[in-house]
């Protein structure tokens, strides 16, 4: 029985499966040997694979805490790009400060004027020092431009 343009079977169909992945998560493959990614940002290099991101970049998201130290060049690197996450700090910074990524992949207090794409993250706890894990709301440069 149709109702207007849509069929009843439209109106009551469900899905068991969807090709939406609802995942924080994305398995990527390195692009040069990454001595430690674990909660450090991350980017694509030119061949679309992973590596460490700098001072200045677009990260992608953060290698989760549960990947390897010292991965290969092609070696599996588990990418988070959304939502709470862990991240390392490379220097001191408080609660709910605003965070953007130094020369080491690491997240540090953003500095005043940095622009909308450079902030990636916002620390939902504080880090009394460089070489802590910490907790963030990863925003990844929500105002990402070309």
């Amino acid at each position: 029985m149709a109702q207007g343009n849509v069929s009843t079977y439209e109106l009551t169909k469900s899905y068991v499966t969807t090709q939406i992945n609802d995942s924080s998560t994305i398995a990527m493959t390195a692009g040069e040997a990454i001595e430690d990614v674990r909660c450090r940002a991350v980017k694509f290099d030119s061949s679309g694979n992973v590596v460490l991101a700098g001072a200045g970049d677009k990260p992608l998201g953060v290698g989760i805490i549960t990947n390897v130290v010292n991965i290969p060049s092609g070696g599996h690197v588990d990418v988070q790009y959304k939502n709470i996450g862990l991240v390392y700090a490379g220097g001191a910074f408080a609660k709910g400060t605003p965070l953007s990524v130094d020369a080491n992949g690491c997240f540090v207090a953003a500095t005043t004027g940095e622009s909308a794409t450079a902030v990636v993250a916002v620390a939902l706890e504080a880090a009394g020092a460089a070489g802590v894990y910490t907790r963030a709301l990863l925003t990844m440069g929500n105002g990402y431009e070309a």
